[in-house]
């Protein structure tokens, strides 16, 4: 059985092209379709639902110390107020998930991606030991809608009683909005100025229609899940199932910098380790095709006529206008040609750097 977010009755009502995703109806686009709705979040604004997404609160005398050995990401150091990008490994430097670390005055809320929620949530149990600490699942009393594009400050601070004040990037503040308590972080996944707000789920409605009636006149618009891919992959973000899994580990899929091995201790360091002392044997490279290739997840990649790796995520990019891919090959091939297999035929690949687009949030 299906489950639903608060807003599904909504998606419906307003014609959305319903999909499954991770165990949920959620709207893969609305009446103008992906790429008008990606190209208004890059111009203007839109909105996203992300109630699906799991909550997972740490608290207690241990919380930041047992936090340092589950994640790869120090967090024992933060500062009230601050989100930080980690981490969860298994023994053998597999990725469980990748996650977003809220420090709170009280607690830690780690925000899962939605097909992982009840395994993290277990894992996280199971590697409690003797750590004084406590572990909620509040996935289902919280829910999350981002607000993404040039225009998002704008439509938001409004809302505020005391604003957005001077809310940097990768920040968050405790506020209030429609009378409930609400936090707003001044984060996203589309490369793009933007925030993402909690607030309880009973209260989520009420701020999407608030929410899309301020925002009229700067042309916000709904966006569903086709967008958002393809925002992201503009952006080289990694996707949990695609760039990052149990099978393909964090210094693979090029991120070093969100591993902190200098930390005494942490879940799958001693594999990543010796990952690192053997020699990583695949890299994630970025390319682009020509002409109207579009490069599909999973399609083979190419090189002195074997094949040298996959596509972990392909996509058409709507502000280039050319398709765009991520894909796991056999590191060390330097300046070798790469091509895409397509059904049997051998299509140009070009290899690029990343981000394919610039970024535009406000740091």
């Amino acid at each position: 059985m299906l489950r639903k977010t608060p807003l599904y009755s909504w998606h419906v009502s307003e014609g959305a092209n319903m999909t499954e995703f991770a165990g949920y109806q959620m709207p893969l686009h609305y009446k103008t379709g992906i790429i008008e709705e990606h190209k208004n979040v890059r111009l203007r604004a839109g909105l996203f639902d992300l109630c699906h997404m799991g909550q997972i609160q740490v608290k207690g005398r241990q919380a930041g110390e047992y936090l340092d050995y589950v994640l790869t990401q120090k967090v024992s150091d933060m500062p009230d107020g601050l989100v930080r990008y980690g981490l969860l490994l298994d023994f053998s430097g597999g990725t469980i998930d990748d996650l977003m670390v809220y420090k709170r005055k009280e607690d830690y809320l780690l925000v899962v991606n939605a097909a992982n929620k009840e395994i993290d949530y277990t894992w996280l149990l199971e590697q409690k030991g003797l750590f004084d600490v406590e572990i909620n699942d509040l996935s289902d009393s919280y829910g999350i809608i981002a607000l993404q594009g040039p225009a998002s400050e704008n439509i938001l601070a409004p809302l505020l009683a005391d604003g957005l004040g001077n809310l940097k990037y990768l920040r968050f503040i405790e506020t209030e909005l429609l009378e409930v308590p609400a936090t707003v972080s001044r984060t996203g996944y589309t490369g793009t100025d933007g925030f993402e707000i909690y607030l309880p789920l009973q209260a989520i409605p009420a701020l999407w229609n608030l929410l899309l009636e301020e925002g009229k006149s700067f042309g916000l618009l709904p966006i569903g899940l086709g967008a958002r891919d393809t925002l992201r992959l503009e952006m080289g973000y990694s996707l949990y199932g695609h760039e990052l899994s149990r099978e393909i580990n964090p210094l693979e899929a090029g991120l070093k910098w969100a591993i902190k091995f200098d930390k005494d201790d942490f879940i799958g360091k001693d594999a990543l380790l010796k990952v690192k002392e053997e020699g990583v044997k695949r890299e994630l490279l970025a390319f682009k095709t020509e002409g109207r290739v579009i490069p599909r997840n999973g399609y083979k990649i190419i090189a002195d006529d074997k094949e040298v790796g996959f596509v972990t995520s392909g996509t058409y990019s709507p502000t280039l206008e050319v398709g765009i891919a991520l894909g796991l090959v056999e590191k060390g091939l330097g300046d070798k040609e790469f091509y895409l297999d397509v059904r049997g035929r051998l299509k140009p690949l070009e290899k690029t750097k990343l981000p394919f687009v610039e970024a535009s949030v406000k740091k």
